[in-house]
């Protein structure tokens, strides 16, 4: 395997022989002069195929024992719920647990809604998500809320590529599906709770229904918008973080990134739910 990108000094990019770009872990790989030629390959502990280049920085800021304990977990999930399955999840899920432990570590005990609509819907991401949060529980001694097993099921649903279970979505299905991962991901990130009869909860329902009907019709939504963009992107880095991940569920939905009016108006809901402080 030829190791062409240091990430840190156990953690490299590579190709295989293929020449097909992965993800290496393994001690002291990213620390020879690059590029080299790894040609003892008992020395990699964990590789990873297709994974988005914007998790290449989360590699350095998350605790390793974490992204491990994801690995583990999603590999038993894999084998239980039979699904094609998004390989960025991996590293969606170990930046969620990271941020919900900084959370519970620093006393911010926010109360997360659990859904007993999803436990009913899906009731086998329902339950390994429950699996999921035990496990967390236990290997970090700590006692995350009930309500993330709701956030972390619909990460499981959300990351399953294809048609799900064989069931057709109607347009309205996959709109409530997605306003709920999207709300969830805004509630976790920023430690809200959003009222589902505040008017800026139905301003961006119905801008995610729209957004569905557009996309159905492979209409796309350009509205010249790029300085506005370019202020809110540094102006307001959280949001956009956020947006980008709903950006990250929408584009395995649709197989194509939302233009940069898309992400500009998921910050302003954003932005407007933060403000209101619900």
């Amino acid at each position: 395997m030829r190791i062409i990108k240091k990430i840190n000094n156990n953690v490299a990019i590579g190709l295989d022989q293929n020449e097909k770009e992965v993800i290496v872990f393994g001690k002291g790989v990213g620390f020879p002069a690059i590029p080299y030629e790894l040609n003892d390959l008992s020395k990699i502990d964990r590789t990873y195929y297709d994974i988005d280049p914007r998790y290449y920085d989360l590699i350095n800021s998350v605790d390793e024992r974490v992204l491990l304990l994801c690995t583990k977990m999603m590999n038993v999930v894999s084998t239980k719920i039979i699904a094609e399955w998004n390989p960025n999840l991996v590293f969606i899920l170990t930046d969620h647990i990271t941020f919900a432990l900084e959370r519970f570590n620093k006393g911010m005990a926010i109360q997360f809604p659990y859904s007993d609509e999803i436990e009913q819907e899906y009731p086998q991401e329902n339950k390994w998500a429950y699996w999921i949060v035990k496990n967390v529980n236990h290997n970090f001694r700590v006692k995350l809320p009930k309500g993330e097993i709701t956030c972390i099921a619909m990460h499981l649903i959300n990351n399953q590529i294809g048609d799900r279970k064989g069931k057709t979505e109607t347009a309205s299905q996959r709109s409530d599906r997605i306003l709920k991962f999207a709300i969830a991901t805004i509630e976790h990130d920023f430690g809200i709770q959003i009222s589902r009869k505040d008017l800026n909860y139905y301003r961006f329902k119905n801008h995610i229904a729209y957004f569905v009907k557009r996309k159905d019709r492979h209409e796309e939504f350009k509205d010249e918008t790029s300085d506005l963009y370019a202020m809110m992107m540094e102006k307001y880095p959280d949001s956009f973080k956020t947006a980008m991940k709903i950006n990250d569920f929408l584009k395995e939905e649709y197989h194509a990134d939302c233009s940069q009016d898309e992400i500009l108006y998921l910050m302003i809901h954003i932005n407007r739910f933060i403000q209101r402080g619900l």
